[in-house]
């Protein structure tokens, strides 16, 4: 009795002991999962928080990039705008109704900055981007941002449609000297303007901001690196590499290259039809035989449309020459090349008589057929 006695109070402070023991751990355990739960947290906020810094950085380089997109083409804009109105006349089936304002659809731009420019309100409607000062869209009233609805009550498509309607479509629906009516889309509310077109050349001009691309003309169109229109060390220089852009399509330069490459390609077909391997250089040769002639031509036209705009001449030669001279493996001039600018001081000479005789400043006598500002050996390959 008295050991049973003694026992109870041992047992009873054993069990108390191993219960205050589980609390002790089971404490402890409680208080570890809430310590690691807040770690969790904080590095799962921490996570949040470099990722939302992140795309902050990120988001802040596309504006920005698309900012510098918008300075280039304000610098393009401004120096090809006096020179498509001055190039009316040049070549009749590039001559069309010109109002002094540029469309944009979102597919101008990088899909990689399609949130930062579907910001600016260009989406998949053609968009006036620009509208230039003393222009005929200006007086009639066009701004920025309006969207295009219809022109001359053809209806503007969406979408890529948009895009190449913008390029090829809306010039040749334009009248020159005639009333035209735009019918647009201004913070939903339709609007219809009334406007007369003067004449002049349009092509659009596509910003590319990569590497891939330093200067193309396409006949619709002039496409030119981001990085070439920011290293133009003078607004000189700009309006040197846009003049000859330009000049290249008035004269569908383009599309002669194209279809002397298609005739070569005949070429090349018919003599495998015949057992003979030529390894497409007919083709090759088709695509090249002009390349001289055509850039020639392209200066010609270039320096006639800088002093259509008063545009300083002189540095021309020495502009081409220094890239020229960086494309050489050998920093030498090839003979093609000297020629071309001789070439070129030659029709500044020229330019320069016309203007102290008092003469119009115009090429006419080249765009009759009349080759006499170039040399015959030339003008015998651009005919």
């Amino acid at each position: 009795m008295a050991g049973g006695l003694i026992g109870c109070p041992r047992a009873v402070f054993g069990y108390e002991w191993r219960e205050m023991r589980r609390r002790f751990l089971a404490f402890w355990v409680l208080a570890a999962a809430f310590i690691l739960l807040g770690c969790a947290r904080t590095q799962s906020g921490r996570i949040d928080e470099e990722r939302a810094r992140r795309q902050a950085e990120e988001g802040r380089m596309r504006a920005e990039l698309l900012q510098r997109i918008h300075d280039a083409e304000t610098d393009v804009w401004e120096v090809l705008d006096p020179m498509m109105r001055a190039a009316a006349g040049y070549q009749a089936r590039e001559t069309f109704g010109y109002i002094g304002a540029v469309f944009v659809t979102e597919h101008y731009y990088t899909y990689l900055l399609r949130k930062e420019v579907n910001s600016e309100r260009i989406g998949s409607q053609v968009s006036a981007l620009m509208v230039f000062p003393g222009s005929p869209a200006e007086a009639a009233g066009l701004i920025p941002g309006d969207a295009l609805l219809s022109v001359n009550g053809v209806k503007v498509p969406k979408g890529e449609r948009g895009a190449i309607f913008a390029l090829k479509r809306v010039k040749r629906l334009l009248k020159a000297g005639e009333r035209n009516t735009l019918e647009v889309d201004r913070n939903g509310k339709r609007l219809a303007i009334e406007l007369e077109a003067v004449e002049g050349t349009f092509y659009g001009v596509i910003i590319v901001a990569s590497n891939a691309i330093d200067l193309h003309v396409d006949g619709d169109s002039i496409w030119i690196g981001l990085s070439v229109v920011e290293s133009m060390e003078t607004q000189e220089d700009l309006a040197y590499l846009c003049a000859y852009a330009l000049a290249k399509n008035v004269m569908r330069q383009s599309k002669q290259r194209g279809k002397n490459s298609f005739f070569g390609q005949v070429v090349d077909i018919a003599a495998a039809v015949h057992g003979i391997n030529t390894g497409g250089m007919f083709g090759g040769m088709g695509a090249r035989a002009y390349a001289n002639s055509f850039d020639v031509e392209a200066d010609l036209i270039a320096l006639y449309l800088l002093a259509s705009t008063d545009a300083p001449l002189d540095a021309y030669p020495e502009f081409w020459e220094n890239i020229m001279l960086r494309r050489s493996a050998k920093n030498e001039l090839k003979s093609g090349e000297i020629e071309r600018l001789e070439m070129q001081r030659r029709v500044i000479a020229r330019i320069g008589e016309k203007k102290e005789a008092g003469e119009e400043i115009f090429p006419k006598e080249y765009l009759e057929g009349d080759p006499s500002e170039l040399e015959k050996r030339d003008s015998e390959i651009a005919e």
